[in-house]
């Protein structure tokens, strides 16, 4: 009994300071390569906690080896934008100033139910309301009101989100204009958010 007490406490302690290193979140705003890692780990942990004939070293280094995996991995997607389109898609519309996308939510398999009950988890009752609402990139659903502000990240690390300058029926002309007459250099800004009127700069040395 105690062998196998032992062999759960270290392979306890291991996860936590695994998950701990890798500094993510809750596991309901896990993007897609961190719930691969999250599963994987799972089951490489099982396996010695099942049989005690494994060794642990066979769980731990195969532990440690995703850890950095998933490190390197999430640094990459920061600096290669190919890499953050593949492993992290850009949220979906589902609402786009105040009209239902039905084929988005098809694309995602997501039913006029599972709209409306993730809506009233977000406290919105009536979705005649809403003028902007999207299925992030991990899972979750948020919600803009016609009277709310929307505001967001045109420009990340460097480089310029397209994407979401079109939601704000701007262009990336029109966002290089307003780099220049703020006198900020892209290439020295962290964050950049605009509700499509105004821009708010983050540059690197801010934060």
């Amino acid at each position: 009994m105690f062998p196998i007490l032992l062999r759960t406490l270290i392979l306890y302690f291991t996860l936590v300071l695994s998950i701990r290193l890798t500094g993510k979140r809750q596991v309901g705003e896990l993007q897609l390569s961190e719930l691969t890692t999250a599963f994987l780990i799972s089951e490489v942990a099982a396996a010695p906690l099942s049989d005690p004939d494994i060794p642990l070293i066979h769980a731990i280094l195969p532990i440690l080896a995703l850890v950095c995996l998933e490190i390197l991995v999430s640094y990459l997607i920061t600096k290669l934008p190919f890499l953050k389109r593949l492993l992290e898609p850009s949220p979906t519309i589902l609402i786009d100033r105040g009209k239902l996308n039905l084929h988005a939510m098809q694309k995602q398999r997501l039913t006029a139910d599972e709209l409306l009950s993730a809506l009233r988890q977000k406290d919105v009752a009536d979705l005649s309301q809403l003028e902007y609402c999207f299925l992030e990139q991990n899972g979750q659903i948020s919600a803009f009101e016609k009277q709310d502000a929307l505001t967001l990240p045109v420009v990340v690390d460097g480089r310029i989100y397209q994407h979401f300058l079109t939601l704000l029926s701007r262009d990336e002309a029109w966002l290089r204009a307003r780099l220049v007459a703020d006198k900020r250099r892209l290439s020295e800004l962290f964050l950049a958010l605009s509700d499509g009127n105004t821009v708010k700069y983050y540059e690197r040395k801010q934060v």
